[in-house]
């Protein structure tokens, strides 16, 4: 297996099956400048080759989750283009490109949410399989308030909230706790500032019970839901169904049940 990208805007720490990976610009609230955007995209294309990496922890340094795109930045690439070039359209193009590939992931992700989490960083939280929202987070989506879109992010948000509670948080700008996140739907769970690291351990335990390939698969099949035809997603689930069953992690999930014992993905995990 190859080797993990090297970055410098990305923290990124492995434990055997477990991957974390931190956005890493404190002082600027980790937000997202062309260096960082072009690591998140190397590690993605990593771990979507990676059969030991099972889950994905992402998390911001220094107190904040993520800030959202870097706007300075981006300002200056706009007004340095040369005549016929489109940078800014095709930055975010590329930001669209990674939330999905990041969305549809193999692994299971896991988002800590703590601090700022505006534009690109709500989009994140909202990407992520599982979300835990400190109460002392602070959320929105502030584009609209600078005279342009949450292009790339709205169709998480709709997906993760619904279209109408989408349309208000996004057309007012709204500036929210993670108690309202969380009661949004944004997050799974809510905890106290003080417990976060306690309980990232516990959910991220949860998830280490269940089979890696299982959860792969669960994955797959509810990420098309509502893509193809009903007939067309009973048969591929039943495909993928009868696949786990036959092989090697399914035989041991149900001999360990028969057995009276943890399967050996779940005893296998020291972290």
């Amino acid at each position: 297996m190859s080797a993990l990208p090297e970055c410098q805007m990305l923290q990124i720490e492995r434990s055997g099956p477990r991957l974390d990976m931190t956005f890493n610009r404190p002082d600027q609230r980790n937000a997202i400048n062309r260096q960082m955007a072009a690591e998140i995209a190397a590690v993605v294309e990593w771990l979507e080759g990676s059969d030991d990496v099972r889950l994905v922890v992402l998390r911001g340094a220094g107190g904040h989750f993520c800030a959202g795109g870097d706007i300075k930045e981006r300002k200056a690439e706009a007004e340095t283009a040369a005549a016929g070039e489109d940078p800014i359209m095709e930055r975010n193009r590329r930001a669209g490109l990674s939330f999905r590939r990041f969305e549809h992931l193999p692994q299971t992700t896991i988002a800590l949410v703590e601090g700022s989490a505006f534009g690109g960083g709500l989009g994140y939280a909202c990407l992520a399989d599982i979300t835990i929202l400190t109460r002392g987070a602070r959320l929105g989506m502030p584009e609209t308030t600078l005279g342009v879109a949450p292009a790339q992010i709205a169709p998480y948000v709709v997906k993760r909230v619904g279209l109408t509670r989408a349309r208000q948080l996004a057309l007012t700008a709204e500036r929210f706790d993670g108690a309202a996140a969380y009661e949004y739907g944004i997050g799974q769970y809510l905890c106290d500032d003080a417990d976060a690291e306690a309980t990232l351990e516990r959910v991220v335990a949860a998830v280490m019970r269940c089979g890696p390939r299982a959860n792969a698969a669960t994955k797959d099949i509810m990420l098309r839901v509502g893509t193809m035809a009903e007939e067309e997603q009973i048969r591929f689930a039943a495909e993928r169904f009868a696949e786990l069953n036959r092989g090697d992690e399914g035989r041991e999930g149900q001999t360990a049940f028969a057995e009276k014992r943890k399967p050996r993905w779940e005893t296998d995990y020291t972290g």
